[in-house]
């Protein structure tokens, strides 16, 4: 039977909401049905992205499969190499081969597709396809206001007792010194746009992210996202992003002019101290690649727990990053991902 692909629409909302519902047999209340929210993921304006962000595969006029788009682009011009993360995949349940197929398509169209972590079933599904693992990831948090964290922590078992005494001792663990008198302040998208701030080993250690992403993170209907420079003085070093969802605070990513050590503790360091000045927080997490910035994390307070493989398909092998490079929770859905309960780390 033949199959074909499209890009969808704001129409295919509806029918698009009942699809995946079925594929992930949720109600049709689930946060990340929302309409406003679906609206924003696959159809809002993107300034740094105007293509689709949203494709089915279609069978006798029914949806079989469906993928979302979460670009990204290193390089411009000729030699710029795009790339996609895949956010509620989906196959229908009678046809189990259309997600693979839907993937096939999308592997013709970019120039390499990779995923975050995932469900059991995908991290089984994609090494059979193609995709190889390309990074280990780590995440650490701690808590903020340990009783508040408790009371609607996810887990209600006999474990909450020990688990408050642990989370009160990690909350009063002492930051360092912020590293060269560093501070964070809340800024808007433009004020990252200073070519100065730019660098090749900014672009060789993190996801290129002009100020449109950030614009765009902050139009998130459902999600609040605040940005904040990191000020010296000589200026902007760096910045970072927090979103916030039902209680955690998630640092969605830090993008440094020197990312060094001392820069990375810093930078946790000043997102915790913000986060603790955010409303309703109870928890701060943030999310890397092994490298330097796990070591700094841990310097920052941070209890370490191992996260998901990062998978990639690269068949045209024109992806080159290096060995330190970042793969963040904005880099994907994880920074605004809501499942509907707390989902606190610690």
């Amino acid at each position: 039977m033949k199959s074909s692909l499209r890009p969808t629409s704001i129409s295919d909302l509806n029918a698009l909401s009942q699809f995946l519902a079925h594929a992930f047999d949720v109600g049709p209340d689930a946060p990340f049905l929302n309409p406003t929210m679906m609206a924003w993921k696959y159809w809002e304006r993107r300034d740094d992205w105007t293509g689709p962000r949203s494709y089915v595969l279609e069978r006798d006029d029914a949806i079989v499969s469906h993928a979302g788009l979460w670009p990204v682009t290193f390089g411009a011009g000729a030699d710029a190499v795009h790339g996609i993360h895949m956010i509620d995949w989906a196959s229908a349940k009678e046809s189990p081969g259309a997600g693979l197929a839907l993937v096939q398509r999308l592997a013709t169209m970019f120039d390499f597709i990779y995923s975050i972590g995932g469900s059991e079933m995908t991290s089984k599904v994609l090494p059979a396809f193609g995709f190889v693992e390309y990074k280990r990831q780590w995440k650490g948090a701690r808590p903020l206001h340990p009783i508040r964290q408790i009371l609607t922590h996810q887990t209600r078992t006999w474990k909450l007792v020990p688990r408050l005494a642990r989370n009160s001792l990690l909350a009063m663990v002492k930051d360092r010194n912020p590293y060269m008198g560093w501070k964070a302040i809340e800024i808007q998208p433009a004020t990252i746009s200073d070519e100065r701030y730019v660098s090749r080993t900014v672009e060789a250690s993190f996801t290129p992210r002009p100020p449109a992403f950030f614009e765009y993170l902050l139009r998130c209907p459902s999600t609040p996202f605040s940005l904040y420079g990191l000020m010296s003085d000589g200026g902007l070093v760096g910045h970072f992003v927090i979103s916030v969802v039902r209680g955690q605070a998630r640092v969605a990513g830090v993008w440094l002019r020197e990312p060094v050590q001392e820069s990375w503790t810093a930078a946790f360091s000043l997102a915790r101290r913000t986060a603790l000045g955010l409303k309703g927080t109870n928890e701060v997490v943030v999310f890397g690649s092994e490298s330097p910035s796990r070591i700094a994390a841990a310097q920052a307070g941070f209890r370490m727990m191992p996260g998901p493989i990062v998978y990639m398909l690269d068949k045209l092998k024109k992806l080159s990053l290096s060995q330190n490079f970042q793969f963040q929770l904005a880099d994907g859905d994880l920074a605004f991902l809501d499942s509907g309960l707390s989902s606190y780390w610690t």
